[in-house]
């Protein structure tokens, strides 16, 4: 998480930094956890599963519905989960600056004014997802509604409730500090976030966020296939897929490119089944890909090591996102050298070029993204080692932890 990295980088170079969050399973030094998750099979952890069916029975006699592709993690904007003075009280030392990640149901505009109001401190606001500059939802899709007031969100499909939104940017206008900056970590959200009625007279700068250089870095590819147990003669594609279920994931394009590509390759009497490999990585995918003729290789969850090794082991990365600020795992490939198949959103608009670190596909154009495959299943040896020495150069230009720590700095001094 950019908001964890952050907050080492500054410990390691010497600065009195302290990590606020909401709520943790661990407590740790110089972390504030304001709630301790229960642990698993704990009274507690069973409390709060009865508290969640208890709540989905009251929605059932008093429905309010949303759209989940909008993302509402907390529908109201105005309520005050922990005070200023509360949260202060639980930091030793006054902050000349106070960098804001993921607050959604922790802190408010109205708690970020009162912060501002008690300690004078700096305040740059991480625009992780689009929640700092809507009236709740984190994913806008094409809804601009917050460039202006919120009214009538296609994402609340309660009528009664339709305005809620609009009430919530409204009270984030009214509270949130002129002197707040945002840092975004792409094009596409930098547009957004000037465009926007909160942010378009407040400072947006840009920062990406960052990848370590020295943990996520190129390796033979024959050593991290041996690891996962891949057969050298193959193309390896991979592929993350932990929220398959959610549309802007674009999961399902993905597979119907993959259909899509097989049909190609059929009609034009080419046999590359044997020869292409998927790496899927994370859960509950498997029955999406029933249909898929290549074969499939799950890793499942995989630890730190294991990724930058899933990398490795791979002829290219699929990112099929379609709406999306990141994802992260599109930087991490770029880092490690391995080229990038992408739709055109998020950060694969900033970095993957077609040719170049992999191939940039017209957003939600499926057809699109099947030629990507077979374009990337195409390159010959040089081709494939030169996009990689190209994908380790631009990601050592724009992502290392240095870069990404004096952009802060100079933003807060």
């Amino acid at each position: 998480m950019v908001c964890t990295k952050s907050h080492e980088l500054f410990l390691q170079r010497g600065y009195n930094s302290l990590l606020v969050v909401k709520e943790s399973g661990k407590q740790k030094d110089h972390v504030v956890v304001f709630k301790k998750l229960p642990a698993p099979g704990s009274f507690l952890f069973r409390v709060s599963g009865w508290m969640q069916r208890i709540n989905q029975i009251y929605r059932k006699f008093f429905p309010f519905t949303v759209n989940p592709n909008y993302s509402f993690y907390g529908l109201s904007e105005r309520k005050k989960h922990y005070s200023a003075k509360k949260i202060l009280s639980k930091v030793p030392f006054k902050p000349d600056a106070i960098l804001i990640y993921w607050v959604s149901e922790f802190i408010n505009a109205k708690t970020i004014k009162d912060l501002a109001d008690m300690t004078g401190a700096k305040l740059c606001w991480f625009m992780t997802d689009n929640a700092p500059i809507t009236g709740g939802c984190h994913y806008p899709w094409q809804c601009t509604g917050y460039q202006s007031d919120c009214s009538g969100c296609p994402g609340i499909l309660t009528p009664s409730k339709k305005n809620i939104p609009k009430k919530n940017l409204l009270f984030k206008k009214n509270n949130l500090p002129l002197h707040v900056e945002l840092f975004v970590g792409s094009e596409s959200d930098y547009r957004r976030a000037t465009s926007s009625l909160l942010f378009k007279e407040r400072k947006v700068r840009r920062i990406f966020a960052p990848v370590d250089e020295k943990k996520f870095v190129p390796g033979s590819q024959e050593m991290a296939r041996k690891h996962f147990g891949i057969e050298p003669g193959v193309k390896v594609i991979f592929y993350g897929a932990s929220e398959f279920k959610y549309l802007r994931k674009g999961g399902k394009y993905f597979v119907d490119a993959l259909g899509l590509l097989s049909q190609r390759l059929k009609k034009a009497n080419i046999d590359k089944t044997g020869r292409v490999l998927l790496l899927i990585a994370g859960k509950d995918w498997q029955q999406y890909f029933s249909g898929v003729e290549f074969p499939l290789k799950d890793v499942g969850y995989l630890s730190e090591d294991d990724l930058v090794k899933a990398f490795q082991a791979s002829d290219f990365f699929v990112s099929p996102s379609l709406e999306d600020s990141g994802p992260a795992m599109v930087v991490q490939s770029i880092m490690c050298g391995t080229p990038v198949l992408a739709f055109g959103t998020g950060i694969a608009l900033d970095i993957v070029r077609t040719g170049e670190t992999g191939y940039l596909a017209e957003l939600f154009k499926t057809e699109d993204l099947a030629s990507g495959l077979e374009y990337m299943l195409s390159l010959n040896e040089a081709e494939s080692n030169q996009m990689r020495a190209n994908c380790r150069k631009l990601a050592l230009s724009k992502f290392t932890l240095d870069i990404f720590y004096q952009t802060i700095v100079d933003s807060i001094k």
